[in-house]
């Protein structure tokens, strides 16, 4: 997908329908159970029922609307806030966990990390996704002391927590995991391909929409 597609499906209309592809090539070989948290319609949850070895998805959902598509696709679907459900999984029970795009709307996304870590497998792995704060867009916009929240996009007014790739990886590592950054998403129009261009791509790492990170579960 290009970078111009990946934004328009984040900031689309059917924000709860889209598939993540950067998501679901990341499963690992062999996983068996998936946990999906943030489904929403349960897009990309159903395609990673399809990979070769994969018998089980669920997935919590907080919209009642998304988790209805989203239970119709899945084999189960938990409706409710992550920060605030008691789970009733067996410990280990998922050989993956994904939290797309979720952690930055928790008021405590270090407390989801350590609540799912006891549901992970011991050589399981969490993916996830998480928008950059150090980005041009914001960063012009505190410069311009215009810091506003928008309806989508780093800004987003449901945004709680805000992250760089450096204090991504600081909270998966004192919540147990053993993180890293598997890639990133980097806005593809004109004037940020010429901004890289003209740095010579030292501009680069200013461009990143988001960050995905792979996260090994470290035992403790």
């Amino acid at each position: 997908m290009s970078d111009r597609g990946f934004i328009k499906n984040f900031s689309g209309k059917n924000y709860y329908g889209h598939v993540r592809p950067e998501i679901i090539t990341l499963v690992p070989d062999g996983t068996q159970r998936v946990l999906d948290v943030g489904c929403g319609e349960g897009g990309s949850a159903a395609a990673i029922k399809t990979l070769p070895g994969v018998q089980e998805v669920m997935g919590i959902e907080f919209v009642e609307q998304a988790a209805q598509v989203a239970s119709s696709r899945l084999d189960r679907v938990i409706v409710g806030d992550i920060e605030t459900l008691e789970l009733d999984f067996p410990v280990g029970y998922f050989d993956c966990i994904i939290c797309a795009d979720v952690l930055e709307h928790c008021k405590d996304p270090w407390a989801v990390l350590r609540k799912l870590h006891v549901y992970l497998a011991s050589d399981g792995v969490m993916i996830a996704s998480i928008p950059n704060l150090r980005n041009l867009v914001p960063l012009i916009k505190i410069v311009c002391n215009r810091w506003e929240y928008e309806d989508e996009g780093i800004l987003d007014r449901t945004h709680l927590r805000f992250f760089t790739s450096r204090t991504m990886l600081d909270m998966f590592r004192t919540t147990g995991y053993l993180p890293k950054i598997a890639g990133s998403q980097v806005f593809g129009d004109l004037k940020f391909r010429l901004l890289r261009l003209l740095s010579l791509g030292l501009l680069k790492p200013f461009s990143v929409f988001r960050y995905i990170i792979v996260a090994k579960k470290k035992l403790w």
